[in-house]
């Protein structure tokens, strides 16, 4: 796990000793003090009241991002305050997120946590840590890469996959040719990039905008520079996706709360990111667009035999050519491009037509290796061996 985003509500769960190293200085008020219009405000879509951000004092140590939300109660007439803390659960354990987190960290993650707040005047207990409201969380992997294989090698054919119409995949590119994948909608991301150039590049360039100086120390320290690390990273960002999906893993209820502590089930968060993974993996147009090298004769005359085997002689040699077709224009343009190309021409109000032709198109295409770079991703995230001092000393 990366990112974590949780969610305490008041009263009584938080004390704050230095309401000063907030911006505006928090102030905590009765509901008698509310003005006709603020009351009013209960009616409308406006979320908050009033909101205090933490401006701590420079630090050494790792601090997270603390928010209070002064809000109303619909129910009764009262205010409730609302403490949100966002934080990198290997950074505050590690000042780097090279080192990965697991569930075996959640004590240690817990009291980390109730110091750094600590550090800053927030004073909560350990209890209240652990059922804090899941709002959102990043689960990710981080892969060493072996030198035959290339972080842009790896880019370049996820960029051709697709998932719908509703999520946008974004491929960009800094002035050093590093580049980061997304695949995102405006709850769930998928994103790829290279970890090792990330943590060299300024704060303001980073895919991961909360850099501290020790990450590229120990860059530095571990001699890291040449090597590449594949990052993968699913999130879910917002809390009823959290819900949905977490408590779809836990076989609960899809409207039970998910607290901090849920993520900390046994294999959950190894589940959760194979899931994600094969969400993109496992669909048609994707496995069209990822196999691996082969003599292009050879594909055709592999389709054709399959055709025969499992299609009618009516319709196996028309079924044979389209899926042929099909599955070298996407494996070209990606999945993406080639819908996008084909709904231009054809009516888009029925997709499932495209869809069944992709499907087809994979299944005559069983016994053909998907691409050694993708295969290789594969099953390092299947064995989802976690990255710790010793793998860095050992030069991962």
């Amino acid at each position: 796990m990366d990112t974590i985003i949780i969610k305490i509500y008041g009263p009584n769960k938080f004390r704050f000793r230095n309401r000063s190293l907030f911006l505006p200085e928090l102030t905590c008020r009765k509901y008698e003090e509310l003005s006709p219009t603020e009351i009013q405000s209960r009616n409308s879509s406006r979320p908050y009241l009033k909101k205090f951000i933490l401006h701590p004092k420079a630090a050494d140590e790792y601090i997270p991002s603390v928010e209070v939300f002064e809000t109303l109660s619909k129910e009764h007439n009262k205010i409730i305050y609302i403490l949100k803390i966002t934080f990198s659960a290997p950074k505050l354990l590690y000042w780097n997120s090279l080192q990965e987190v697991g569930e075996k960290d959640k004590d240690k993650l817990f009291f980390a946590l109730r110091s750094a707040l600590e550090s800053v005047g927030i004073v909560l207990e350990i209890e209240t840590i652990a059922n804090a409201i899941l709002e959102s969380v990043h689960a990710c992997k981080n892969i060493p890469l072996p030198k035959t294989i290339r972080m842009r090698e790896i880019i370049n054919e996820l960029a051709k996959v697709d998932i719908s119409k509703a999520f946008d995949v974004a491929d960009k590119q800094d002035k050093k040719g590093a580049r980061v994948l997304n695949i995102h909608s405006g709850t769930i991301e998928w994103s790829f990039y290279d970890k090792i150039s990330d943590a060299l590049r300024p704060k303001n360039k980073r895919s991961d905008k909360g850099r501290i100086d020790h990450e590229k120390a120990i860059v530095e320290l571990y001699k890291l520079q040449e090597r590449e690390v594949f990052r993968y990273e699913y999130r879910l960002k917002k809390t009823q996706t959290t819900k949905r999906e977490i408590n779809k893993l836990l076989g609960r209820d899809k409207k039970t709360q998910v607290v901090f502590k849920d993520i900390f089930t046994p294999n959950l968060l190894k589940t959760l990111v194979l899931n994600s993974w094969h969400k993109i993996m496992d669909l048609p147009e994707n496995q069209l667009s990822l196999f691996g090298e082969v003599n292009e004769l050879g594909f055709l005359l592999h389709i054709f035999f399959e055709a025969v085997k499992n299609g009618t002689k009516a319709n196996s040699m028309d079924n044979a050519f389209a899926s042929y077709g099909l599955a070298i224009a996407i494996r070209k343009h990606g999945a993406k491009e080639l819908k996008g190309a084909v709904f231009d021409v054809w009516n888009r109000d029925h997709p499932e037509r495209l869809k069944k032709k992709m499907k087809r198109a994979m299944e005559l295409m069983k016994g053909l290796p998907i691409s050694h770079n993708i295969a290789f991703i594969d099953k390092a995230l299947e064995r989802y061996e976690l990255i710790n001092l010793t793998s860095l000393e050992k030069g991962i």
